[in-house]
């Protein structure tokens, strides 16, 4: 579930950080953009009204400076309009010399202040300064709209992105929901197919493994019931009638004959049961691997002087530099120890044996001149209860020495492959195992 909380983790940040100050940049680049614009037609319009006032207060300056009743005049101007006059002696005026000498050079003096924009001509007849005062414009407030645009768009883009995360989740969610309820009902052949992205990848594998751990038990359960109807029916059936001819008979040696017989099969039954308890008890969650590195060439050696017959050739070709494998050694001589005892059933008289490296791996490989093995049955054959059909020998046995090979290289994170050896025409084992 890593990959889900680090897409999860992932599409928060993303969510609150970054789209927060993409929509916030956005933002001020706007409102720097319209506040620019505010202020360059702000400063217009205001250039524009100041030369409308000192147009009018120019006028009103002549026309002052030549009537008598000025001061009549300036109190008949209305009080209540945006623009008020006043007359003030120019020598309670006090101001720097340069300003002093272009007022009354007839430049117009303007003065701004928070609550005013004033603007001062000098009137020379009476050394009076006329004032003309109006409030200052004000600049249009921003769009208040924007902003709550701006957060409706945020959270629309938060739900997007958060549908576009969760669209795949919920498929893949759907898909092991379908693939899990199939599988309940029976049809053991469901498995999910794990993309390359996928938030619930580990738990897709996990249920793939499931999935496959149930079918391999399940099919285990269907062999083990035939073969056991099978193998079991032919000595009771004839442990039976010995015993009913034994009752029937009073010949001793017969008799001790008989007895003999039903003594045989008895110890037929007591190898079956005892191979069937022996493959129940070979489950990875009833054993423990002690791994540890082992030399393999010493342990093949092993296994082939328990293993040798004299009217078998056998070959090894091996490296002759030491060869270390990750595993536990005493089920890698079972290992070893059923690839030989096969090989020795089904030879005719020569089993060659070789052990190769390959990268961080080694191919153990044994190979023998019998029959060989078809290719519709290779995959069978390493099933438990199932031999080979084409041997000219009768070989005694359960067929569970290749299942429990195959069940050995799995715990080993292995592989097994079986071929036909080119040199010797037979059946050829190769195995896969991890070196140290």
């Amino acid at each position: 579930m890593r990959n889900l909380t680090l897409s999860l983790l992932a599409v928060v940040l993303i969510a609150t950080i970054g789209l927060g100050w993409m929509f916030d940049g956005i933002y001020n680049q706007y409102l720097n953009q319209y506040n620019e614009q505010e202020q360059q037609q702000f400063r217009t319009e205001q250039q524009d009204a100041i030369s409308v006032l000192e147009q009018v207060g120019t006028h009103l300056a002549v026309t002052l400076s030549v009537l008598d009743n000025r001061q009549e005049f300036i109190d008949k101007w209305p009080n209540e309009g945006r623009l008020l006059l006043r007359l003030q002696p120019l020598a309670n005026f006090p101001l720097p010399q340069a300003l002093l000498d272009d007022l009354t050079a007839g430049q117009p003096l303007l003065l701004e202040t928070d609550d005013s924009i004033s603007l001062h001509f000098y009137l020379a007849t009476t050394d009076e300064l006329l004032v003309l005062t109006t409030p200052p414009q004000k600049t249009n407030q921003s769009n208040s709209l924007l902003p709550i645009f701006l957060t409706s768009l945020f959270y629309l883009a938060v739900l997007a992105l958060m549908l576009v995360w969760l669209y795949p989740l919920a498929k893949r969610l759907m898909t092991l929901r379908q693939t899990a309820k199939s599988f309940g009902e029976g049809d053991l052949n469901q498995r999910i197919n794990v993309g390359t992205i996928s938030y619930i990848r580990d738990l897709e594998l996990e249920f793939n493994r499931m999935a496959q751990r149930i079918d391999d038990l399940v099919t285990d359960i269907k062999l083990l019931s035939s073969a056991v109807s099978h193998d079991l029916r032919t000595p009771l059936a004839r442990i039976r009638f010995g015993i009913d001819t034994i009752a029937e008979e009073d010949d001793p040696v017969l008799r001790k004959k008989f007895e003999r017989r039903i003594s045989d099969n008895v110890d037929e039954m007591v190898d079956l049961v005892e191979s069937l308890l022996s493959y129940a008890r070979l489950d990875q969650t009833l054993i423990t691997l002690n791994k540890a590195p082992v030399d393999f060439k010493k342990l093949i050696n092993t296994c082939i002087n328990n293993k040798s017959q004299d009217d078998i050739k056998l070959t090894l070709q091996v490296p002759q530099q030491q060869v270390m494998v990750d595993g536990d050694l005493s089920y890698l001589l079972v290992l070893m120890s059923n690839l030989l005892q096969n090989a020795y059933q089904y030879c005719h008289s020569q089993i060659h044996v070789s052990v190769a490296e390959q990268g961080s791996n080694i191919i153990v490989t044994v190979s023998d001149d019998g029959q060989g093995i078809a290719i519709e049955q290779r995959e069978q054959i390493l099933k438990p209860f199932i031999r080979g059909e084409n041997s000219e020998k009768k070989v005694k046995g359960y067929g569970m020495g290749l299942a429990i090979v195959k069940r050995i290289v799995e715990w080993h994170h292995g592989n097994i492959r079986i071929d036909n050896s080119v040199s010797l025409k037979g059946a050829q084992f190769s195995v896969t195992l991890p070196k140290v």
